[in-house]
């Protein structure tokens, strides 16, 4: 049967009739003949026809409505999840995470585990936030047991899964380590350390130290990670006041047992050189540094060189190899002109500044309002401990009389070194090229720790347990993982786009709960152009329109739609 609109004239006018026509065979020959005439298609025999099929819709097992009888229920988050997802999928870290730390016991596995991973890179929040958020999200292997009970049995559960993850820690980055080194087949291995502070009381780890950044006087942790080609695939937590420079040969040995490696090229900042550290590295291994551009007389002989003989390694960035001794090491004097221009604007500024606030505090002075040399020196010393003015700036006390003066010497020589720095390196097949871009490279994880820092926020940390504590650590580690790979793509691509930035725009990607009827159906807006291309970079042609539909007998979805598909449909 099928419907067919005809048409009768009548009374010098034609009327279209809807009918139900039937088709069937006599004598070999095919014919037709109406079933039904389902009115005319006028304003009033259409809507007739619509009360009719209202009518007959329990007879059927489609969903037929009305607009009035689509409501809107809900619109939750998907577009980045479906990429951190995919990523996630395609490193593997779901299937390694099962293997390395077995059964979940009360946690709720690998599924709490890309949660809270997800949550780090979208929104970052405590345990107890995570939970709320998850419910404006769309993570479909959630389902109805891991929302049950009050929010602080929910919150416990991800705790219970931290413990389960660590129990997996080196196995998870043994394999992250090989998948990287297949992806990336490279021999360099890069190292920088950090501080992490935490609010936590009884943490053994927990201690104070020198402080990079943050509050001084606070309790913290030291975060050392090793990068291949630009990705984390390993990292360690050290006692907050552990001396930096001692973890290096730590770092060393840990890699060559856990990894069954052979001789590895060190790149480490200058923070991390020592006599015995460079040493260490020597014996079996190698290493690119970067030399301390103050307080050491070679490289001070070598920064006061001129411009002369540089070749150009890239827009801005200049190098020359210097031959000095023959202890067979290499050097590599490197100019970027960018970054001397800025440092020059920028201690010319600090220098202004602080000269204006010695200008003050000896009117003071003069002015018989400061006459104790001890408060006069303390005021000074406030002044000259801001921004390293003791390199620009030298004074006296003597008697009430407060005297300054600009070091002209230090000045000049911070001229000479604005935007230079020295390599030194082990590495004789090494262009000049691979040397310092190598170094140049370090600034990966840099740029890591700023991520780690500030966009993932893994501080402060509130946990009460040094294992809870390193898996935060972990979670964070294997966040910014993800979002490194993420910005490889990118770059992979040609596309310039920040992941922080495709992340946000990604959220306007959305689900649209309605219930139609007897059914809950999930529909996912519609991506723009932009949105489409960055979905294409992570292998994800095109998103489905609708995700599921689900009974009105299952409660929970009417409340909390978030946790995804119960049925097969759709």
């Amino acid at each position: 049967m099928y419907p067919k609109l005809v048409r009768v004239k009548s009374k010098g006018r034609t009327i279209v009739y809807l009918r139900l026509i039937e088709r069937y065979y006599q004598n070999g020959k095919q014919k037709d003949r109406v079933i039904a005439n389902l009115g005319r298609q006028d304003i009033e025999g259409r809507k007739a026809l619509g009360e009719l099929l209202k009518r007959l819709r329990r007879f059927s097992d489609e969903v037929l409505v009305t607009p009035e009888e689509i409501e809107a229920k809900r619109v939750i988050e998907y577009g980045p999840l479906v990429v951190i997802k995919k990523l996630w999928e395609e490193i593997g870290l779901g299937k390694w995470i099962r293997e390395a730390s077995g059964k979940a016991g009360r946690g709720l596995g690998e599924v709490g585990v890309l949660a809270m991973v997800s949550n780090r890179l979208m929104e970052p929040k405590s345990e107890l936030g995570l939970c709320e958020w998850l419910e404006g999200v769309y993570l479909e292997d959630f389902d109805s047991r891991f929302r049950n009970g009050k929010l602080k049995s929910r919150a416990d559960r991800f705790y219970y899964t931290l413990d389960w993850l660590i129990k997996g820690k080196e196995k998870i980055e043994e394999k992250i380590y090989f998948w990287a080194r297949r992806l990336f087949p490279s021999d360099v291995v890069f190292y920088d350390i950090t501080n992490v502070q935490f609010e936590g009381r009884g943490v053994k780890i927990g201690q104070r130290g020198y402080v990079r950044l943050g509050k001084k006087n606070h309790l913290q942790v030291l975060l050392g990670v090793v990068m291949v080609e630009g990705l984390p695939v390993a990292h360690y937590v050290f006692r907050g006041n552990r001396a930096e420079k001692t973890t290096l040969w730590w770092i060393k040995k840990k890699l060559k047992e856990k990894y069954n490696i052979g001789r590895i090229i060190f790149v480490v900042d200058r923070g991390m050189i020592s006599i015995s550290n460079l040493e260490e590295l020597e014996k079996e291994d190698g290493y690119i540094v970067a030399m301390k551009r103050r307080r050491n007389e070679e490289v001070k002989m070598l920064l006061e060189a001129g411009s002369d003989g540089f070749t150009k390694i890239k827009e801005n960035l200049l190098a020359r190899e210097v031959e000095i001794d023959s202890d067979g090491k290499r050097r590599v004097i490197c100019v970027n002109t960018d970054r001397a221009k800025e440092e020059k604007e920028k201690r010319e500024s600090i220098i202004q500044e602080l000269e204006q606030e010695l200008i003050e505090l000896k009117e003071r002075v003069d002015s018989g309002r400061i006459k104790q040399q001890k408060v006069i020196v303390s005021c000074c010393e406030r002044i000259l401990n801001k921004k390293h003015g003791r390199r620009y700036f030298s004074y006296e006390v003597e008697e009430g009389k407060f005297e300054f003066s600009q070091k002209k010497e230090s000045i000049e020589y911070e001229e000479k070194i604005d935007g230079k720095f020295m390599i030194k390196t082990t590495e004789k097949g090494l262009t000049l090229e691979q040397i310092v871009l190598r170094y140049k490279d370090l600034m990966d994880i840099e740029d890591a720790f700023r991520d780690i820092k500030d966009f993932l926020k893994v501080a402060p940390v509130y946990h009460q347990l040094s294992r809870r504590v390193k898996a935060h650590i972990f979670v964070c580690v294997l966040a910014l993982l993800i979002q490194r790979y993420m910005e490889k793509k990118f770059a992979e691509a040609k596309v310039k786009i920040s992941s922080e930035k495709a992340l946000a725009r990604l959220k306007t990607i959305k689900v649209v709960i309605n219930q139609v009827g007897c059914l809950y159906l999930k529909y996912v807006t519609v991506p723009t152009k932009e949105l489409e291309l960055i979905l294409r970079i992570f292998g994800i042609s095109r998103l489905p329109k609708i995700l599921s539909e689900v009974s009105r007998g299952t409660l929970f979805q009417e409340r909390f739609p978030c946790f995804g598909p119960v049925s097969a449909h759709g």
